[in-house]
């Protein structure tokens, strides 16, 4: 099966001599769960950024699907990643006047496809069915997270990146929102993690340890479906 996402000698440098990633490498395969974890300055959040096609390589490419974005512009980025991919970041970014309703049918606006079923549908898949009409301001974190979740599903993307989406939330509201990241999984999402809790690093498919930019462990989870542990362990020898 053809990898979904590689990465391939990837450099990221911000004032031209630091690299935040120094020759990274990593590929991951349709329906992987992979997790990424390291210390802070490690290069997690660049290195999720430059896969979103939000930031761009120094050097190196990044290749999804089979298109090496890395040298897109920033048009062909933004069309990329609404075709292709949903994006949950730890700060929620809803617009505060819009209903959760409206803040989902946002992303399909810029998708240029305007649907208010398919909205209400995955909404409903996160457990908010109950809240469509109500504005971030009267929502939990919890709830407005799973707005994020339903606005990053609701142009069924490929592939699902998520930088720290519990690292807000408590403990109750984590749980909701890991177990909607499983059932994500189960249906064969393919969904990279960045985060720096150990217990959600341990889920899914895979761990990637990052330490000033590279890679320095490969890491096969013990939970991940078992299709996907013997496809980690094959290529992790």
């Amino acid at each position: 099966m053809q990898d979904i996402i590689i990465a391939k000698d990837l450099i990221k440098s911000y004032d031209g001599t630091q690299n935040v990633l120094d020759g990274l490498n990593f590929a991951i395969r349709p329906g992987e769960w992979t997790n990424i974890m390291g210390p802070s300055g490690s290069g997690k959040t660049t290195l999720l950024n430059i896969v979103s096609g939000l930031d761009k390589p120094s050097a190196g490419s990044i290749m999804i699907s089979g298109v090496n974005i890395s040298n897109f512009s920033e048009n062909e980025l933004a069309r990329f990643r609404r075709e292709n991919l949903g994006l949950v970041f730890q700060q929620y970014h809803l617009l505060p006047f819009l209903t959760a309703l409206e803040n989902v049918m946002v992303a399909q606006h810029f998708h240029s496809v305007v649907d208010e079923q398919g909205a209400r549908e995955v909404l409903a898949k996160v457990g908010l069915s109950h809240r469509l009409t109500h504005r971030p301001g009267h929502m939990s974190g919890g709830e407005q997270q799973r707005v994020c979740i339903a606005r990053a599903l609701v142009n069924r993307p490929k592939i699902i990146l998520a930088d720290e989406p519990t690292g807000n939330l408590d403990q109750k509201n984590s749980k909701i929102v890991l177990d909607i990241f499983r059932e994500l999984h189960a249906d064969g999402h393919t969904i990279v993690m960045v985060t720096h809790a150990e217990e959600i690093g341990k889920m899914g498919d895979r761990l990637l340890q990052l330490l000033d930019g590279q890679v320095i462990a490969d890491v096969c989870n013990s939970d991940g479906r078992s299709g996907e542990a013997q496809y980690c362990k094959a290529v992790n020898g």
